[in-house]
């Protein structure tokens, strides 16, 4: 593949797509590829997409009881993150959900939280697509094939990382 047909096949995205870049030991990278360029994203701080988020029926009565300790999820010390995003959600019992964290100490309610996991990606996209382009023609070279055979070998839709 050369510079031009690569530039060509990822101009040609027609809608944007996540591409989870993985964890390393300084966080996880995401990313998310436009017609006009890649969006990277350093989740050095908190990572934005959780899940998936499942209890069985016993955790479920478990954290129920312990909720009713405190006067809000929030107050709880007891719970983990993920048991009290799970509460206030109304999750139910085996079934896996997840979540997208918009900021770093997120309340509650400031969180998306579904069982379909495109409606978090899509909520994450959404943020992202405010962050900085590195356009697809600034680009170098390699770095421009190589994401353009990603995209290529997966249908016009890239895999994760």
């Amino acid at each position: 593949m050369d510079r031009n047909t690569a530039l060509n096949l990822l101009k040609a995205i027609a809608a944007p797509i996540l591409v989870d870049g993985g964890y390393s030991q300084f966080g996880r990278m995401l990313y998310v590829l436009t017609d006009e360029g890649l969006i990277s994203v350093d989740c050095r701080v908190y990572d934005p997409l959780l899940g998936p988020i499942e209890f069985s029926l016993k955790h479920y009565a478990e954290i129920k009881e312990i909720a009713k300790e405190s006067e809000s999820l929030e107050e709880n010390e007891d719970l983990d993150p993920d048991e009290k995003l799970f509460l206030f959600n109304d999750g139910k019992p085996d079934v896996p959900y997840f979540a997208f964290q918009p900021h770093d100490d997120a309340a509650l309610d400031d969180y998306i939280f579904s069982s379909d996991i495109t409606v978090i990606e899509n909520a994450f996209i959404e943020q992202a697509l405010t962050g900085k382009v590195e356009s697809w023609e600034g680009m170098d070279e390699k770095k421009l094939i190589e994401w353009a055979e990603r995209v290529e070998a997966h249908g016009g839709a890239a895999s994760e990382g």
